[in-house]
């Protein structure tokens, strides 16, 4: 019985970690004519899916209302529909996501590391 219950607890433990490895604050920045500006997606998973919030420190703008995070391992999109919004990624690594920003028509190299807890 101890067997079994410590078995069961283990692969609880794993599957539990295998959904996190986006969960967390993601970080990245892009090049405009005024110099770098970063930006950040903290990514957080509830019993629905996925739910994140855009951050753009330089801009003083702080969580950002997202209408969609979808994570299928190994891609990322996040969109955010008031600023014409898409983000389009992959996981590459366990901290990185190559990807790419459009907003208005402009599409962006927009790469992120996740950040330390």
């Amino acid at each position: 019985m101890k067997r079994t219950t410590t078995i069961l607890i283990l692969l609880l433990a794993v599957f539990s970690l295998y959904g996190q490895e986006i969960v967390g604050t993601w970080s990245g920045a892009i090049d405009t004519p005024n110099g770098q500006l970063r930006i950040n997606f903290n990514i957080s998973e509830t019993d629905e899916g996925y739910t994140s919030t855009l951050d753009s420190p330089d801009q003083n703008a702080f969580g950002i209302a997202v209408d969609t995070t979808v994570y299928k391992k190994p891609e990322l999109t996040i969109k955010v529909n008031q600023l014409d919004f898409l983000y389009e990624g992959t996981l590459t690594g366990e901290n990185t996501i190559k990807g790419a920003m459009k907003q208005m028509g402009q599409n962006i190299e927009l790469n992120l590391t996740k950040k330390e807890e």
